[in-house]
């Protein structure tokens, strides 16, 4: 018999957690056809001998939603074994949207996800209002990988309220409204739901999410609609379970979680289980409750990372790192030239150094200035800080890490770029996170901020696999990907597992508009096959586009 293409000698890691084996791998009509001991020629033939060959990998959250129209190879995800990605996370979404709230859309995706306004101007085509559109445009672009496309409520708040729904709650006729347009999302191929409170989610503006204004019985009923139809799952970024500190809130957000959960029988998945210097026991205070949850049988994931979440910036371009703190929310949507006199300014510093230094609430920094490092410097003079901590700066020139970190900031125009870790610099806590039964081990953010991998030797090869592909398929409902069986599609990642590793990142100037990005490749990911075609061979990408829009109304 001749295939389309055969995988020989690969040491195959099918995705159900048990030993490995080595085989072939016969695939015909961008399916696998057979497993093992396979005879016969093929049109293509990979020889896989010394290489694991697994299912492609599966990422839960993505935001490639504006980048898929300027980058249908889905950069850099396309590079790691990727095959599957789940975009529309946090609740934003580029549809529905009527033309008069396209810009505001796009202001609190710039501010949230670190696109340039200009790069969504000349970017996103906007030839869609409804998101029915919307995904018949993602189809036409011929995506390199395959696509699996949450509906955000924040869109579809503002479709309904306009400029309303960043300041009250809806009234029981838009919430209906809303529903409808739900369910119009569902009859066109939607996976779910995303939703997002998150308090440092603003837009550039300091808009609030539409989503934080939004009272528990609109979520709840939003999410009932997609419910009626027996499929899909949700995407829930809470006001409480990262940022804020109220327990009673935090004990809110997971009873509305739980209600959603136990109404629509849908898994539900929130962002998320990590490791915080703040909070340093709150991932396992938040274990035992979802624990509780599974034991009464409701549909409760975590988003894990397995990666310290490392966030770069400058005080010229603000990361949200600083989004929860009063004093710097002032100066955030200043101009730079309005910035620097601020930062200039005794009083205002003080208001700055107490949010960064004394403030006693937890936050999204860690005030560890231990762990706050000079990444790139404007000035050769200061060439020699390059890689030092802020702390250990101060240090040596006998100030404040406060007036360190600020002085050096102004003395560089502003320019001086920064790297800290948001979250899962223990190296212990996250081994355990990610080895939580429930935990959906992603958070990319692809499509949005780049982060560093994490080389922890946490678990095998085989529950590795089993974690990145096939759990994370079953859980959100795709039955035909995540494991290496015939009649499953054929998504493959090929590759060297004593070399695979992420690449250092490095600028490039490719989004439009001549911006820049990171972009980040991998060594030792010697092919990744989707769909039965061959997107990329030794880093390289073929030319070929074989991914898909999964829809849900299609089986996915």
């Amino acid at each position: 018999m001749r295939y389309d293409l055969l995988v020989r000698n690969g040491r195959i890691y099918d995705g159900s957690g048990t030993e490995s084996y080595t085989g072939n791998i016969a695939v015909s009509g961008g399916r696998i056809v057979a497993v093992g001991e396979v005879s016969g020629d093929a049109r293509e033939v990979i020889e896989a001998d010394g290489l694991a060959v697994s299912p492609g990998f599966v990422d839960v959250h993505t935001h490639y939603d504006a980048q898929v129209f300027w980058d249908p190879l889905l950069t850099s995800s396309c590079w790691h074994g990727v095959t599957t990605l789940v975009m529309g996370n946090c609740g934003l979404a580029f549809a529905p949207c009527k033309p008069e709230h396209r810009d505001p859309l796009m202001h609190i995706f710039s501010r949230v996800e670190g696109l340039d306004m200009e790069t969504l101007e000349k970017g996103v085509p906007w030839t869609w209002t409804t998101f029915p559109e919307y995904l018949d445009a993602v189809e036409r672009m011929g995506p390199a990988l395959n696509l699996v496309a949450l509906m955000g409520h924040s869109p579809i708040r503002m479709y309904v309220m306009g400029k309303d729904a960043l300041e009250r709650p809806a009234t029981r006729a838009e919430v209906a409204q809303m529903k409808e347009l739900v369910r119009q999302g569902m009859r066109a191929g939607a996976a779910g739901l995303s939703v997002s409170r998150s308090p440092v989610q603003v837009g550039d503006h300091g808009e609030p999410m539409p989503g934080k204004v939004a009272e528990d019985e609109e979520l709840f009923e939003v999410c009932k609609a997609v419910g009626e139809f027996g499929r899909g799952f949700f995407e829930f970024n809470p006001r409480v379970l990262i940022y804020e500190k109220d327990k009673s809130e935090r004990e809110r957000d997971f009873e509305l979680l739980k209600a959603i959960a136990k109404e629509t029988r849908l898994p539900t998945t929130w962002i998320g289980l990590i490791h915080q210097w703040d909070q340093p026991t709150l991932w396992s205070e938040l274990m035992e409750k979802l624990d509780g949850a599974f034991r009464e049988g409701l549909p409760i994931y975590p988003q894990a990372s397995c990666r310290p979440i490392m966030f770069r910036f400058s005080l010229k371009n603000i990361a949200t790192i600083f989004d929860d703190m009063p004093n710097w929310r002032k100066v955030h949507f200043l101009t730079v030239e309005e910035r620097k006199q601020k930062f200039r300014d005794p009083e205002v510093r003080k208001g700055l150094r107490y949010d960064l230094v004394e403030d006693p609430l937890p936050r999204a920094f860690s005030k560890r200035w231990d762990l706050m490092y000079v990444n790139e410097v404007k000035l050769e003079k200061n060439k020699s800080l390059k890689g030092k901590s802020i702390a250990e700066i101060a240090r040596a020139q006998g100030k404040d890490v406060f007036d360190t970190f600020m002085d050096l900031s102004l003395e560089e125009d502003l320019d001086t770029q920064f790297l800290t870790p948001l979250a899962n610099a223990d190296e212990a806590a996250v081994d355990k996170i990610i080895n939580y039964p429930h935990s959906l081990v992603s958070l990319s953010d692809g499509g949005a901020h780049v982060q560093y991998i994490c080389d922890t030797k946490a678990m095998s090869l085989e529950k590795a696999i089993k974690v990145l592909a096939a759990y994370p398929a079953a859980t959100l409902g795709l039955k035909d990907r995540g494991m290496i069986r015939p009649g499953m599609a054929a998504d493959l990642a090929i590759f060297d597992p004593d070399t695979i590793r992420s690449l250092e990142p490095y600028t490039v100037n490719d989004l439009p508009g001549n911006g820049p990005r990171l972009f980040q490749k991998c060594e030792g990911m010697h092919y990744t096959v989707i769909n039965g075609q061959v997107l990329t061979k030794d880093g390289e990408h073929t030319g070929a586009y074989p991914g898909q829009l999964l829809r849900g109304n299609s089986g996915m």
